[in-house]
């Protein structure tokens, strides 16, 4: 395996290119300086059209799930673009959700977690506050609403009148 799929495995990032990681012993943080694969990148942050840039951004990090004991993050430029129907937004990146600081990994952990153990134990493994947990798990469920009808197959079941 070369290190780049390995490290990509490892981060949980797909459709990325793996620039260079680094590891800060003060911190001990495990920065990975990614960026979108061509096809991914300028693309609208909430419907992910391709859109014109419309500046540079910054940059910005994503905490991804902790290695061992390491704590990581990606970080990578965050170019605004002008979409057509959302406006001047920060471009989607194939990693996490739009206005998220998480990775999806790290915010489908969180999620899975919670419904196991309780929002204090969560915190704690994951190394976040109860109210980053509840945005995580809103921000998830959000997902799983757009993309699944709860009531596909519900059928009418007559009622029984004596």
């Amino acid at each position: 395996m070369r290190d780049v799929s390995l490290w990509r495995s490892l981060l949980g990032v797909e459709k990325t290119v793996i620039e260079r990681v680094e590891f800060d012993e003060d911190a001990e943080l495990l920065v990975a300086h990614v960026r979108p694969t061509k096809r991914q990148r300028d693309r609208c942050g909430v419907c992910g059209r391709r859109s014109p840039g419309y500046d540079p951004g910054g940059r910005r990090r994503w905490r991804a799930l902790d290695l061992g004991t390491v704590c990581a993050v990606l970080e990578a430029d965050a170019p605004r673009v002008a979409c057509r129907e959302h406006g001047v937004v920060v471009a989607s990146v194939p990693w996490a959700r739009h206005d998220a600081g998480h990775t999806y990994a790290f915010d489908e952990t969180v999620a899975w977690l919670a419904t196991q153990s309780s929002k204090s134990t969560v915190t704690q493994l994951m190394r976040i506050a109860w109210r980053t947990v509840g945005s995580i798990i809103t921000r998830v469920w959000a997902d799983v609403e757009a993309t699944h009808d709860r009531l596909a197959g519900l059928r009418r079941i007559p009622s029984l009148s004596s």
